[in-house]
């Protein structure tokens, strides 16, 4: 498997189905880019595995942190981008993603990421009551490379989802992972909520809680 890392592209075709209709090859340069003009690289698992082991060496327990930062960095600085597009292509220059339906703009926002290799995602909103969102990952591109670990390891992916809700809320947004296949799971569960919501929910991990007991705590 590989993924590629940087932005999301979108340049008005509405979905990729391949890979050869989403990426462009300069071979004189020896670079890859997205449609839209982003260049990307293709990595491997080991070379994921490698920089999580190789950070986790370096600043030990703070390496979750600093993955979540990037994520939420990476994300909120896309979102700007991405919305940008959106308005011209769907909005015809006048109407902003927050006048657009919600799912519809984190769908196309989502689906390069597919193209990438960064996974399959489910929303669940049956928690939007309370603030909360759920979200289903599959093949977590980090996760899968990590192996069986016993621990959450998609922290860039927590911040990731923090930081485009936090983008669309127009307000902060914390993340975070309640259940994650390196921990032996089918699929990776987020939750993201306000930081106070979070906190708690960390709290519970920690206390052993699971999925399932967290979000009932929270129901």
């Amino acid at each position: 498997m590989a993924i590629s890392v940087v932005n999301g592209g979108f340049d008005g075709h509405h979905n990729y189905y391949v890979p050869e209709e989403f990426f462009k090859t300069d071979p004189e340069k020896g670079a890859l880019y997205l449609r839209d003009g982003e260049r990307v690289a293709k990595v491997s698992e080991s070379f994921i595995n490698g920089l999580h082991l190789g950070m986790e060496e370096e600043v030990g327990d703070s390496s979750g942190l600093l993955m979540y930062r990037c994520g939420h960095q990476w994300a909120l600085r896309d979102m700007k981008r991405f919305s940008e597009k959106m308005r011209q292509e769907f909005g015809g220059g006048k109407i902003d993603v927050w006048q657009m339906n919600k799912r519809f703009v984190l769908e196309s926002w989502w689906w390069p990421l597919i193209i990438q290799g960064f996974g399959d995602w489910r929303l669940d909103t049956s928690f939007e009551n309370n603030g909360i969102v759920v979200v289903e990952l599959r093949n977590s591109a980090i996760a899968q490379s990590m192996g069986l670990v016993g621990k959450p390891v998609c922290h860039m992916y927590a911040g990731l989802f923090a930081g485009v809700f936090s983008f669309l809320d127009k307000a902060e947004r914390g993340g975070i992972e309640i259940q994650c296949y390196a921990m032996g799971n089918d699929v990776c569960k987020f939750l993201i909520g306000s930081q106070k919501q979070v906190n708690a929910v960390e709290f519970w991990r920690k206390e052993g809680a699971n999925a399932k007991e967290i979000l009932e705590k929270l129901d």
